[in-house]
């Protein structure tokens, strides 16, 4: 259960940082906000289990 709360602690960091570098950018759009989604999940899974 432990490596699950990980990946999604990991996984709201990397999307709350997404999402300031989105509004700040001004890149608000429904295909931003997706990549960003698929690329805070990927770098989540990624990098959590490596820490």
């Amino acid at each position: 259960m432990e490596p699950l709360i990980m990946v999604l602690f990991g996984f709201l960091v990397c999307f709350c940082i997404g999402s300031v570098l989105n509004i700040l950018l001004k890149t608000t759009q429904k295909r931003d906000w997706l990549i960003t989604f698929f690329i805070s999940l990927g770098l989540a899974i990624i990098v959590v289990p490596i820490l």
